[in-house]
């Protein structure tokens, strides 16, 4: 009788256990179906913004690794040094960017270490993105953020930056094809035959770089770019010359330099001083010196938008300082005795490369009445380091022009940078790029 009461109490106890599991399971299984109304799906987290300090908070707590921006918007992954800042591609420091953009811990530092002129600290709109999207990559810069370098007396007028200059290889970031190609046009052209005293006419051709987003209603300046011997109207921007571990050419090295705001863009045109018509250096600096004036800049003037209102003389030497004249080699020697000495009413800066032309005889000429008021604005000498027989003349050169000429002032607007590398176009592309940051 009792183990039969036991056996009641037991399958009682079980009943009430079985009668609480069922009344759980059938409260919660359609809570469990029912969605939660407060929670959007994943696909629908968007991002919130937050203020500066909770954003630098939450930064600080979530032990992130800060990355630089580049000035193509690519993220570096180079961690900041000591200090907290970030190395650059010239060498200098600049500021690190956090990873939660606009906040006032870090400002977007372009690869030259230039902070673009919209202040992240304004508003204060951090950007927080949700773990969801935690993937989603963090806005770039701009473009219309980018600082452009205009270097006076060899700062910046814009950034109080200092011009550095490369004695080696190129950065990378120079050397590389650009998104922004300027576009070459080929201007074939009959003029008279200056070194022959303008009996007969020459047949020739100049190639001419337009940059890019080129503007007819934007004023640009312009600098004639002459080849060593030996070379054509193609040497300077069209053909890829060894470089480093590959080859470069001049149109991708000014393509990039504007492109990331190492210098203001500007026209390139590249005539042919030396040709089958023009056998040697006497009648090539003749043919040239009066070719500028006469053929080139009038052309360049009236068909492109410049700063000189049409293409007569005057005109061109209201335009004076945005004109320049450049060259390697042999062209650097025109640049000086057909360009100097004869038209330095129509150029205010100039880019001679591996050559110098007997300075003694330029600086006689240029402190002539008709020039003794005129400025130096650049005048940018460099040569190779070893095995350049030019290097000895192009710093002569240098040194005799600060001598004997109170207009020339070292560091302001005449410079000499040697470039690792011998009588070539690697030394060449490289001084190229240094002197087109002080040039204009």
């Amino acid at each position: 009788m009792e183990s039969k009461e036991k056996e009641s109490s037991l399958w009682l106890v079980c009943l009430l256990l079985f009668a609480v599991l069922l009344a759980a399971v059938l409260f919660l299984i359609p809570r469990r179906l029912m969605p939660h109304a407060e929670q959007p799906a994943p696909s629908e987290v968007t991002e919130r913004p937050e203020s500066g300090e909770a954003a630098d908070a939450r930064s600080a707590s979530a032990g992130n690794v800060v990355s630089g921006v580049a000035s193509d918007g690519v993220g570096s992954s180079a961690l900041p040094s000591s200090d907290g800042t970030q190395p650059l591609s010239d060498g200098s420091a600049g500021t690190i960017v956090s990873p939660v953009i606009g906040t006032p811990s870090g400002n977007t530092v372009m690869s030259d270490g230039i902070t673009p002129s919209a202040d992240s600290s304004e508003g204060n709109a951090a950007v927080v993105i949700s773990e969801a999207s935690a993937s989603t990559p963090a806005p770039t810069p701009t473009p219309e953020a980018m600082h452009v370098h205009r270097y006076r007396n060899g700062v910046c007028e814009g950034c109080g930056k200092a011009v550095s200059f490369c004695s080696e290889l190129l950065p990378d970031e120079l050397c590389k094809e650009s998104k922004k190609p300027g576009k070459l046009v080929t201007w074939d052209y009959v003029c008279p035959a200056y070194a022959n005293h303008g009996y007969g006419e020459y047949e020739k051709s100049a190639l001419i770089y337009l940059p890019y987003d080129y503007d007819e209603s934007s004023p640009y300046n312009v600098l004639v770019l002459i080849p060593p011997s030996g070379g054509d109207e193609n040497s300077w921007l069209k053909e890829e010359h060894a470089y480093g571990s590959g080859t470069l050419s001049g149109r991708t090295v000014l393509d990039r330099m504007f492109e990331l705001g190492w210098c203001e863009p500007c026209i390139v045109v590249c005539p042919v001083a030396e040709n089958d018509h023009v056998i040697g250096l006497t009648a090539g600096i003749y043919q040239m010196r009066d070719e500028l004036r006469e053929t080139i800049l009038p052309y360049v003037a009236t068909h492109y938008s410049t700063y000189a209102k049409d293409g007569q003389l005057e005109s061109l030497r209201a335009a004076r300082d945005h004109f320049a004249l450049g060259g390697a080699s042999n062209g650097a020697l025109f640049t000086f005795e057909g360009g100097m000495r004869y038209n330095f009413d129509l150029f205010g800066s100039y880019i001679a490369l591996s050559g110098d032309g007997e300075p003694w005889v330029t600086v006689s000429m240029i402190q002539e009445e008709q020039y003794a008021s005129l400025p130096v604005n650049c005048l940018f000498t460099g040569a190779g380091t070893y095995n350049d027989w030019a290097q000895y003349y192009t710093k002569d050169g240098y040194n005799y022009f600060l001598e004997h000429d109170e207009r020339f002032r070292a560091g302001e607007n005449i410079w000499n940078v040697d470039v690792s590398g011998e009588h070539e176009w690697k030394v060449w592309l490289t001084g190229l790029a240094n002197g087109m940051q002080v040039v204009f």
